[in-house]
């Protein structure tokens, strides 16, 4: 698999969620129960969005939450919410079932993960 990164044991199937917010932290809780990352980068990424808005939403029904590498990561990580139906993030235009939780220790390591990210969702036949 292009993701070896992505062990099933971080990867969570839900109906649904009450907002944005809800769907960043439920999709964080693999990454914080595996400590790669701590609670102050959960609040880190809600807090970009709400500063910077749904930049996160990459593609209809694709998000991908990331904040700014700090010492709340301790490596790099990643982790999926599979929603049966979609959360909107800021508006309607905006939304996804499908929210990917990526922790980075610096502004470069995580990039292979990103590239493979993309290939796999570039494949339609996986996604």
């Amino acid at each position: 698999m292009a993701l070896d990164i992505l062990s099933t044991t971080r990867i969570i199937v839900k109906e649904q969620v009450n907002d944005w917010t809800e769907a960043i932290t439920i999709a964080s809780q693999p990454l914080l129960q595996e400590q790669i990352i701590e609670q102050g980068y959960v609040q880190a990424m809600i807090d970009s969005v709400n500063e910077l808005g749904p930049y996160i939403v990459i593609a209809p029904e694709i998000a991908i939450a990331h904040a700014r590498p700090n010492n709340d990561v301790h490596q790099v990580g990643l982790s999926l919410l599979k929603l049966n139906q979609h959360v909107a993030f800021c508006d309607e235009d905006h939304y996804a079932s499908l929210i990917f939780v990526l922790s980075a220790i610096d502004n470069h390591s995580h990039l292979s993960v990103l590239q493979n990210l993309a290939t796999v969702l570039g494949d339609n036949q996986t996604v």
